[in-house]
């Protein structure tokens, strides 16, 4: 059997991050989110993998080959344009001869999820779906189960629509029978997989596997945080030899420090912290639960907390982002009351003294002048002066 990853898309709700790479090449712990999904599959026994891919699809293949560091075969289709979960296992039809798994570009499951999934599959001949159990289901699609049955699914319902807490986690086991059910599904712009399966239960059993282990979905900028400090629960804390940690530095647990990287004397690490490679972490800075991505340079005595910056940044002395709680405006979306200290895009420079209120997200290119205070959302290449 191969596994399918569907890792096509933009994944346009992380910009600026995802402006620059896929989705699925943002770090997660000391490593990109695809490898983990990569190491659960063959984990699971599973050692051809198909690689859905499309927008920037390089970044992809350059890192993955063709997959003999895992000890397993990794081909690859190209989905050209972005239409849709549906579209994209459309796509790998010519290259899957029989029974597949397929899993979302996005999550992040323990190989023991798809071992279950396999075993149903094996016992019943059947579609199988992972369900797991959410307290609001209104960001993902709700299901309803009878008799171990997948017997409806609702799209992002609203709160007056809710009628379970279940929810399709993106991780499933086909026959090829699903590439002719994607076929006749009727659709307008994007052909989504879940759109297929509202018509394919109508006539095929759809066996439901319940999971109550970690799932990871990176959609929104801030589930970059959440997503990290769930896998740094579960596998702790990573120094890389080649980092250089003063000793007058602090380093709680669980972080990740990558290669090359240097932490100044005074400098606090507080935990949930992931530092990527060639770092510098200036004299007497503070971090608490932030991803901080390759080749940034973070001046001495600045303050962050809840927060992502994004590579090749210079963030000058005395920053401040302090965390705390907002609401969030993306893709003309609010949400409220998040825990969002706040993004800083690829490549930005900051002056002294400037200050990022939380929920801010800055674009890629911004410069800031010493004492600016940043709010809201700023557009790309933007220069910011005070006042």
């Amino acid at each position: 059997m191969k596994a399918v990853i569907l890792a096509a898309g933009e994944g346009t709700r992380l910009h600026p991050l995802t402006q620059t790479r896929p989705k699925s090449m943002l770090p997660i712990g000391d490593r990109p989110l695809l490898e983990h999904i990569v190491d659960a599959v063959t984990a699971a026994g599973i050692d051809e993998l198909l690689f859905v891919v499309g927008y920037k699809r390089e970044r992809i293949q350059n890192y993955f080959g063709n997959g003999e560091r895992w000890d397993a075969s990794i081909e690859y289709v190209t989905q050209e344009n972005p239409r849709g979960t549906g579209h994209a296992l459309l796509t790998a039809e010519p290259a899957i001869s029989g029974d597949c798994l397929v899993i979302n570009g996005d999550r992040i499951v323990e190989p023991e999820l798809l071992r279950r999934l396999l075993n149903r599959h094996a016992d019943t001949n059947g579609a199988c779906l992972a369900i797991t159990e959410v307290t609001d289901p209104t960001q993902y699609g709700s299901v309803e189960v009878h008799d171990g049955l997948i017997n409806n699914i609702r799209e992002k319902p609203a709160p007056h629509e809710v009628t379970s807490n279940l929810i399709n986690t993106g991780v499933y086991v086909f026959g090829p029978d699903i590439f002719a059910a994607i076929r006749q599904t009727e659709h307008h712009a994007e052909l989504k997989l879940t759109d297929t399966l509202r018509n394919y239960i109508d006539e095929h059993p759809l066996h439901a596997v319940h999971y109550d282990g970690l799932w990871l979905e990176l959609s929104r900028p801030w589930d970059l945080l959440a997503v990290n400090n769930g896998i740094l629960a579960t596998q702790g804390s990573t120094v890389a030899d080649s980092a250089v940690i003063h000793d007058d530095a602090t380093i709680g647990d669980p972080v990740v420090i990558g290669d090359h990287s240097r932490i100044q004397p005074g400098a606090r690490i507080f935990h949930d912290v992931v530092i990527g490679d060639n770092v510098t972490i200036g004299a007497n800075t503070i971090l608490t639960n932030s991803v901080i991505l390759e080749d940034t340079v973070i001046k001495p005595g600045t303050v962050l907390t809840d927060c992502i910056i994004g590579s090749g940044t210079e963030l000058g002395p005395l920053n401040s982002i302090e965390g705390g709680s907002s609401d969030v405006r993306v893709d003309d979306q609010i949400y409220p009351n998040v825990k969002f200290g706040g993004l800083i895009g690829d490549n930005v420079r900051t002056g002294g003294h400037v200050t990022v209120e939380p929920g801010s997200i800055i674009s890629n290119g911004v410069t800031v002048e010493s004492g600016a205070t940043l709010t809201d959302r700023i557009s790309e290449d933007v220069h910011v002066v005070r006042g």
